[in-house]
């Protein structure tokens, strides 16, 4: 019903402009992230709507206080044992490391920021996303079923990231895991400690070597990886290596992944399929221009029907994305060869870092 006839020269021609469109919003999805990042801690500006400002504003407050829960109980307990029960007693009263090193600038780093803020797009666009069960409400969702799969790697991947979502669903607990990558996991932790250290430091006088003996062991019992939990971005991406979708299979499992709320393994199909990284897809998917998302989708072949169900769902979640523009659009995107898909989005493949420097220099990537 949205289907316009459209000469095919005119469509060629689109689509040639779409893939060029394809290099620009690259630069511009990395020009959006820093301003976004600067943009949030600037109160008169309003380019971060307010629902996303305050959930990332929720998400970096329960981060700090789950990694503050866990550093500072285990520090006290240590103290304790040692000896140091006045210095332990003014540990377990240590509160508020949220507000100093949200002062100091802790959230400016952009790895931290960009992974809390994408999170957040990804959730809220997930949480909008119109529910379309295949086979009635009644059947359990596509990972419950994965769940009970005969195939062991699948059932257990499948199992592996329900827990993984259902430690996401809590992580506004007090104390709750916090699962991020160790990096940015260490970051946060080792800020922590050093404001931690700063409530200790009227007491602990010439003691503070203990503190601070203290307080490193804590963190560093905190991000061991021996006992990182997985984030439940790491367990969609096992999940749909565990599925390792073929071409025939990938187009229902994205719409069933579109349709069951998904949107985290959706983005993992679709990284998987194009040999990609989780956090460029995802910045497809949360980035509303959409071009680019429409040339990778089109880089794995993907047909009509399913691209235009996988935009108009997107659309229907976020009212930033013009539905009627989308519908204008899909002969051009349709216009785009596979071939010629995957030559313009070849930069996508590179090394993070160096994408990331291409971009910052304002080249062609």
């Amino acid at each position: 019903m949205w289907h316009h006839p459209v000469d095919p020269r005119e469509a060629d021609a689109s689509a040639v402009t779409l893939l060029d469109h394809v290099a620009a919003a690259e630069r511009a999805g990395h020009r959006r992230l820093r301003i976004a990042a600067d943009q949030f801690y600037r109160t008169d500006d309003a380019r971060i709507d307010d629902r996303t400002a305050a959930g990332l504003d929720g998400m970096m407050r329960m981060t700090v206080a789950s990694v503050e829960t866990g550093v500072r109980d285990h520090a006290a307990r240590l103290l304790a044992a040692r000896g140091e029960p006045a210095l332990a007693n003014v540990m377990r009263g240590a509160r508020g490391c949220f507000d100093r090193v949200h002062a100091a600038g802790l959230f400016r780093d952009p790895a931290l920021f960009g992974e809390l803020f994408a999170r957040v797009r990804l959730e809220s666009i997930a949480r909008a996303l119109p529910v379309q069960l295949a086979e009635g409400p009644e059947r359990p969702t596509m990972v419950a079923r994965m769940a009970q799969a005969s195939d062991r790697l699948v059932a257990a991947a499948a199992a592996a990231m329900l827990v993984a979502q259902a430690r996401r669903s809590a992580a506004g607990d007090v104390g709750a895991a916090v699962d991020l990558v160790r990096p940015l996991h260490a970051r946060i932790a080792w800020w922590v400690a050093a404001t931690l250290r700063e409530t200790a430091g009227a007491t602990a006088g010439d003691r503070m070597t203990t503190v601070d003996a203290a307080l490193t062991e804590s963190v560093r019992r905190a991000i061991d990886p021996g006992g990182q939990l997985v984030p439940l971005e790491v367990a969609a991406m096992r999940l749909a290596q565990a599925i390792d979708a073929q071409p025939d299979e990938l187009a229902p499992l994205l719409g069933e992944a579109i349709g069951d709320g998904r949107l985290v393994l959706f983005v993992a199909l679709v990284a998987r399929a194009g040999g990609l990284a989780f956090d460029r897809v995802r910045d497809l998917v949360i980035d509303t221009d959409g071009a680019r998302l429409w040339v990778v989708l089109r880089a794995l072949g993907l047909d009509r029907p399913t691209i235009a169900r996988i935009g108009f769902a997107l659309a229907e979640a976020e009212p930033a994305r013009d539905i009627e523009s989308f519908a204008d659009r899909i002969d051009t995107i349709m216009a785009v060869e596979p071939a010629d898909a995957r030559a313009a989005l070849a930069p996508l493949a590179l090394d993070p870092d160096y994408h990331a420097a291409m971009l910052a220099l304002g080249g062609r990537a």
